[in-house]
C-alpha cells in the first residue's frame, strides 16, 4: 500500500491544504491511467476508517476497478466544508488540474468522484453541484444536510431531470440513530424521482467513524459502478 504525503497550495484565503495520495499497487511500474476519488477529512479516513486498506482489498479482490484516492485535509473545516464556494472552486479549478498534471489520471468528469462524512459529505455534494462539468460521481456518509436551513437540499431540489448525456451518480448512507435520517431519506427520494442513479444505505448506527468505516467498501463499489 502506497500513501504519500503532499501539500496543495490554494490561491484563496487559506494558506495551504495538506493532503495525502493513495496510489494502488503497481502504479509506479505501469503506464495505465486511473479514475480518482477526492476524499474529504483525508487523514481521518486514513487512520480511523482504514480507507486506503479497504480500497486495496477491494482492488485485489477485483470487486472494484483500480482507482487513486486524494485524501484532502481541511485547514478551517467549519468554514471550508460549510457549502463554501471558494473551497469548491479550489477543488475543481486548482486541485483537480494539479492532480491530472502530476498523476496518471483519466481526465474526465465520469472518472472523478467526491466523497466525505458529515460536513465532508456536504462539501462533496456542493462541489459537484457548483462544478458539474468536473465531477460526475459524488457520495456522502451521514451527510449534514441540515446546515443553513437545508440550503444544500434546496439546491438539489432545483436540479433538472437527469440528463443521460451527462450522468451523475450519487451514493448516500446514514444511521437510523442519527437526527439527520429524515433529511437524507428525502434527498435520495427526490433525486431518484428525477431519474438520477442513487445508491442509498441505512444501518442501525450513529454518527461516528466506526459506522462510516463499516460502510466504506459498499460506498467505493457503489460510487464506481456503471
Amino acid at each position: 500500500m502506497l500513501v504519500i504525503a503532499a501539500t496543495f497550495y490554494c490561491s484563496y484565503t487559506l494558506p495551504r491544504n495538506p493532503s495525502q495520495v493513495y496510489l494502488l499497487p503497481g502504479y509506479k511500474q505501469g503506464s495505465e491511467r486511473y479514475p480518482v476519488l477526492y476524499l474529504q477529512d483525508g487523514s481521518e479516513y486514513v487512520t480511523r476508517a482504514q480507507a486506503a486498506a479497504i480500497a486495496e482489498e477491494l482492488i485485489e479482490a477485483k470487486k472494484v476497478a483500480p482507482f487513486i484516492i486524494i485524501f484532502v485535509d481541511p485547514v478551517e473545516r467549519m468554514k471550508e466544508y460549510w457549502a463554501n464556494d471558494k473551497f469548491a472552486a479550489f477543488m475543481a479549478t486548482e486541485l483537480v488540474p494539479y492532480i491530472d498534471k502530476n498523476y496518471r489520471t483519466i481526465p474526465s468528469r465520469d472518472a472523478r468522484a467526491l466523497m466525505g462524512a458529515s460536513l465532508g459529505g456536504v462539501i462533496s455534494v456542493w462541489t459537484a453541484l457548483r462544478h458539474p462539468d468536473v465531477f460526475g460521481r459524488v457520495g456522502g456518509q451521514s451527510t449534514a444536510f441540515w446546515i443553513d436551513d437545508e440550503r444544500v437540499v434546496s439546491a438539489l431540489n432545483r436540479l433538472p431531470v437527469a440528463d443521460p448525456r451527462k450522468p451523475v451518480r450519487f451514493y448516500f448512507d446514514v444511521g437510523r440513530m442519527e437526527s439527520i435520517l429524515d433529511v437524507n431519506r428525502r434527498v435520495q427520494t427526490s433525486l431518484r424521482a428525477k431519474g438520477y442513479a442513487v445508491t442509498y444505505r441505512e444501518a442501525e448506527t450513529g454518527h461516528n467513524w466506526t459506522s462510516w468505516r463499516d460502510r466504506l467498501a459498499d460506498a467505493y463499489i457503489s460510487i464506481w459502478k456503471d
